[in-house]
């Protein structure tokens, strides 16, 4: 079950459904995406459980991609209650801003390091896309970015930046 902010439908300013259509015809390239990854994925070989092919992983992947796009077109039949412009401030304010912080996140990677930037990274995205209480964002700041340090530097090993700044 999703949570209650996650399934709640996108609102207008007065608090009115919108962009069912939108959501169909994204959730219909999708599915149009995991068919195809799923017919190619498939011309690339299988293999057996234990050995996998190159195509096993990419097949399963792109059939969830798809059965779950089906079932978003299923959920969003029906008109509009109210069309609304794709491209209004409003609309978009959002996703540049998720954009530009993201963009700035690749930057500074390599300048300050992996602890430092995905640290900067949380307190920018908790504070400025997502608006969150400042108890919030200090400690999902805090808690995930020492998770993904200890996962990817402590489990898979991977060399993370250090920073030219430290």
């Amino acid at each position: 079950m999703l949570p209650p902010r996650l399934a709640m439908p996108v609102l207008d300013g007065k608090g009115s459904p919108v962009m069912k259509r939108w959501e169909r015809m994204a959730a219909a390239f999708l599915l149009f995406i995991g068919v195809g990854g799923a017919t190619l994925a498939y011309q690339l070989g299988f293999g057996t459980l234990h050995h996998p092919g190159p195509g096993f992983f990419p097949f399963w992947l792109s059939l969830i991609l798809a059965f779950v796009s089906f079932i978003h077109i299923l959920t969003q039949l029906g008109p509009d209650s109210k069309p609304v412009s794709l491209w209004s401030k409003e609309i978009l304010i959002r996703p540049v801003t998720a954009a530009a912080v993201m963009f700035l996140y690749a930057l500074s990677m390599d300048w300050i390091g992996f602890f430092s930037s995905t640290f900067l990274l949380f307190l920018a995205w908790l504070i400025v896309v997502e608006r969150e209480k400042r108890l919030t964002i200090g400690l999902i700041s805090i808690l995930g970015t020492l998770s993904l340090y200890v996962i990817f530097s402590v489990f898979l090993k991977v060399p993370l930046p250090k920073g030219a700044l430290f």
